[in-house]
């Protein structure tokens, strides 16, 4: 087999109406006379299979003109039969495209986005191969992708598969923002299906996140891409994002984009992928590229690259000066206020699940909080402790910048094994580090949040109405849908577990009183003593029943970090080098 064959595609949009990418791939060399071919069944970043080649048709090989045999080998694999000293094999097919996700492919007469994993086929011999890409969208349209352009227009070129993958397109009518910082291009594209392109979300956001990419910068001393793209779906619904090595994939709700209340959540969502150009993209655990595309990939670090992601995209918002300190405060309390509500925390720690992402992360049901956390949400605010310890332990001499810092100039590009970023917060922070690790990382003990008293701040809970009765807690969270209430989740060992009742239930009267939505069912249950019994009636598997469910006290549901007792001076210092704003509560504790 040729070493440096020639690997070609075309992407074809041209029947956009249909839903359909059609996709000719053309392998060029010293060919064998079994040429296997396969699609991948995940993509990087989401840790679930998602089996896209169920969405793949009329796929047939020829060389030369001639029919080849393809003969199908397991779920997303085919086997091509080729001629003796054959040199030249070309693959058609298509893939029905209509699922508007960041992970997924989407088309429609207005709008394509092309997520590669979905979309084209490899031989794996041929995986380091260099690759090009004709891409063809429909009369008008234009196309954003990180892809190089190559000599011939509407040509791209990929140093390999991974990088092609990793280079989502969108095509449409799309409207271009571009700018550069450190002498590098950046730009932010949005297009989306069904409306007139979007303009800006806010007058200074151009301005936000160049900020945000300059902080990132000086941290670890580089950009390093020659380009990046923001690739901004707007649409129906939100959608999240995901990250590539010179782009992001972000999608959001119109409402979203438009919204000045929601601006600081956009700013984080585009922090959060554009750190990971970092973590995650080139500074990564070795199981991380190349990728086995075929099969599930394992990590116990998720925490370290999508919870510590997600601390540093905070830190970098308030790098910009865009958003106060005291809402940086209540997003990083109302973090705790939703690990609190999760009995998952002393079931399952953030090594275990991470290493359980591909069946639990992307997969949740009703049971889900029960047995399992969110490595995003945990691992974020566990960054936040040890960042906060480390300063404290190394009197500011060290910080989890030093940590992502040192790993940088370490391990860049070339993937880390699995036990060095645990070794790199040791090092730097020394046996405190361990014990946190040891607590935090592999156990489930609660979260020590003691060590905000060194920038000056206490986490309160209480209650959101300080005027009337909080509501009772049954152990149900109740769920509006289809103008009828329902049991989303019953906690794990709750009062209403042990009297019967399951996640699904309909949920219809308190003490016989009728309920029709949650925010009744929240105001029944405020005027409901604590220890007394509660008759609940709910339909369960198609039959009605009537259960009494014990009401234990209400829960605090109101987190909020508050100014510890006089402030001193160095604590206030400790805040303004934590988070780089000023500290946002006067001598007295007063905000």
């Amino acid at each position: 087999m040729s070493e440096f064959p020639l690997i070609h595609y075309r992407l074809s949009a041209l029947n956009p109406s249909s839903h359909y990418f059609e996709v000719r791939a053309s392998f060029r060399g010293d060919l064998p006379q079994s040429l296997p071919i396969a699609l991948p069944v995940w993509t990087p970043g989401s840790y679930l299979i998602r089996e896209y080649a169920r969405h793949l048709i009329d796929l047939s090989a020829k060389s030369r003109g001639e029919p080849l045999r393809v003969h199908r080998t397991d779920k997303a694999g085919w086997t091509i039969s080729c001629p003796p000293a054959a040199t030249e094999v070309e693959v058609t097919y298509r893939v029905y495209a209509y699922d508007l996700t960041v992970r997924t492919s989407y088309l429609d007469a207005d709008y394509g986005l092309a997520a590669g994993a979905a979309l084209f086929i490899y031989s794996k011999p041929w995986q380091s191969a260099p690759v090009t890409v004709d891409i063809e969208p429909p009369p008008g349209w234009d196309v954003a992708t990180s892809l190089r352009p190559a000599d011939q227009a509407g040509r791209f070129e990929a140093a390999n598969f991974d990088e092609l993958v990793d280079s989502p397109i969108q095509m449409g009518v799309l409207v271009r923002h571009a700018f550069d910082v450190a002498d590098t291009s950046h730009e932010v594209v949005v297009g989306g299906p069904g409306i007139a392109p979007e303009g800006l979300p806010h007058p200074s956001f151009i301005q936000h996140l160049s900020r945000m990419i300059a902080a990132a910068h000086d941290l670890f001393g580089e950009l390093p891409y020659d380009r990046y793209e923001f690739l901004v779906t707007v649409g129906e619904t939100n959608g999240g994002g995901l990250e590539h090595a010179k782009s992001a994939n972000i999608m959001v709700s119109r409402e979203l984009w438009r919204s000045a209340e929601h601006y600081p959540l956009l700013l984080r969502l585009f922090a959060h992928e554009f750190f990971h150009a970092w973590n995650v993209k080139r500074l990564r655990p070795t199981q991380l590229g190349p990728f086995d595309y075929q099969s599930e990939v394992y990590t116990t670090l998720l925490w370290a690259l999508e919870g510590f992601t997600d601390y540093f995209a905070e830190w970098l918002v308030a790098q910009i000066g865009a958003v106060p300190a005291i809402e940086i405060l209540t997003h990083w309390a109302e973090r705790f206020r939703d690990l609190d509500r999760l009995p998952g925390r002393h079931q399952t720690s953030l090594a275990e699940a991470s290493q359980e992402a591909w069946i639990r992360q992307y997969r949740p049901d009703a049971n889900t909080p029960n047995i399992t956390i969110s490595y995003y949400l945990k691992g974020a605010l566990v960054a936040c402790l040890l960042d906060l310890e480390m300063r404290r332990v190394t009197h500011r001499q060290h910080s989890l910048l030093d940590v992502m810092q040192n790993l940088w100039q370490r391990y860049q590009d070339r993937g880390y094994p699995e036990n060095a970023f645990e070794d790199m917060l040791v090092e730097l922070g020394g046996s405190p580090m361990q014990a946190l690790i040891r607590r935090y990382v592999h156990g489930t003990e609660e979260l020590d949040e003691g060590v905000f008293d060194t920038v000056g701040l206490r986490l309160k809970r209480d209650f959101e109405a300080d005027n009337t009765e909080p509501p009772v807690w049954l152990g149900i969270e109740p769920e509006d849908r289809d103008n009828r209430l329902y049991a989303r989740f019953v906690e794990r060992g709750s009062a209403a577990e042990r009297a019967g009742v399951a996640p699904g239930d309909e949920l219809l009267a308190i003490n016989r009183e009728r309920i029709r939505d949650a925010a009744q069912w929240k105001r029944r249950l405020q005027a409901v003593p604590a220890n007394s019994e509660v008759s609940v009636h709910l339909v369960h598997q198609g039959t009605l029943r009537e259960t009494r469910v014990p009401a234990q006290a209400a829960r605090p549901d109101r987190f909020r970090f508050v100014a510890v007792d006089n402030p001193t001076a160095e604590q206030r210092e400790a805040f303004q080098a934590w988070l780089g704003l000023a500290y946002p509560f006067g001598s007295n504790g007063a905000q």
